[in-house]
């Protein structure tokens, strides 16, 4: 056993399951594979909670804390899942310090989905490069501003801490520790086991839903919104959105963007991309009328703003999405 790493899962109600059942199946795989040659080699894992005893996921799972946080071992990796319940953690002062002090035991922090708040709570992801799900990117950003979010990242790594996107995400980083520590051998066998991605192509914005840009228009620009909407296949210069709403073009773009926060370009084209994402989403429509549909009039258009904005390209996009 000397051999194995110590992975220390920290639970708590309201947790979500699948943050803590991914990235333990995908490290007793590893093990599994290791063992076949050297059952002192993979991970051993337990459980820990504010106390022990039975602690109920959001799901309705139950799992069994088996150790009080902070009065255990030394672990090699502790892990951090997120959930609803993560307020309630971060409410609980006496709580988070047990959580730092024992993280700062460990060799590697990991946390995943929304488990980054109470890593950002305990004061261990200032100044570090993190990630979190897509939905909790604003919240996140305004409590904790002297985090570097990466907001599309699946995971990050910044010295020994962790962090992942959504849920999901959690096994995706987890297959890159065991690649880590085991090599791409053990990594991809485990992928192909357990029927993953060895490198899941793009980023989480691909899982996001198109951004709300009418929002960001505000009451100014709302109507200048659906009429980009209504002539979205036609090219719009910044002069013809600045005629629109009887504004010289200097004038316009100033204040659109101040408003939204984006250049009037920026936002035509966001709103192409959102376009074609609900096209490809909706229908079988042929890439190419795609391109011509949005205004984007050229395939390898639309394709260079679909790999820059999201990280694959749209038959990919195509192929995970359509209904």
């Amino acid at each position: 056993m000397k051999n194995k790493r110590l992975i220390e899962f920290f639970i708590y109600p309201d947790a979500v399951g699948l943050d803590i059942i991914g990235p333990l199946d995908v490290f007793t795989v590893a093990t599994e594979i290791l063992n076949r040659e050297d059952k002192g080699k993979g991970y051993k894992s337990v459980f820990s909670g504010e106390k022990r005893g039975l602690v109920k996921l959001n799901s309705g799972l139950t799992l069994y804390a088996d150790i009080v946080i902070n009065k255990s071992a030394s672990p090699d990796i502790i892990v951090i899942p997120g959930g609803f319940g993560t307020e309630a953690v971060i409410e609980n002062q006496k709580l988070l310090k047990s959580i730092k002090s024992q993280a700062n035991k460990a060799r590697q922090i990991v946390s995943i989905c929304t488990g980054s708040f109470i890593l950002a709570a305990c004061g261990l992801l200032k100044g570090k490069k993190a990630t979190t799900h897509w939905l909790a990117v604003d919240s996140f950003s305004k409590s904790f501003p002297d985090t570097d979010l990466n907001a599309d990242a699946i995971y990050i790594r910044d010295g020994r801490i962790y962090t992942s996107a959504g849920v999901t995400a959690g096994i995706d980083l987890a297959l890159s520790i065991v690649e880590e520590h085991h090599g791409t051998d053990v990594a991809m066998e485990v992928a192909r086991i357990l029927v993953l991605y060895f490198r899941r192509p793009g980023g989480q914005s691909q899982f996001s839903t198109p951004m709300e840009l009418r929002a960001k228009a505000g009451k100014q620009f709302k109507k200048l919104h659906d009429w980009i909407l209504e002539n979205i296949k036609e090219q719009l210069s910044v002069e013809s959105l600045a005629d629109h709403v009887a504004m010289s073009p200097r004038n316009f773009s100033r204040l659109f963007t101040k408003e939204t926060g984006i250049t009037p370009g920026k936002y035509v084209e966001l709103m192409r991309l959102n376009r074609a994402r609900e096209l490809l989403e909706l229908s079988d429509v042929p890439i190419k009328l795609v391109a011509e549909h949005t205004g984007f009039l050229r395939e390898e258009r639309l394709r260079r703003v679909f790999v820059r904005q999201l990280g694959i390209t749209p038959a990919q996009y195509q192929i995970h999405f359509r209904s």
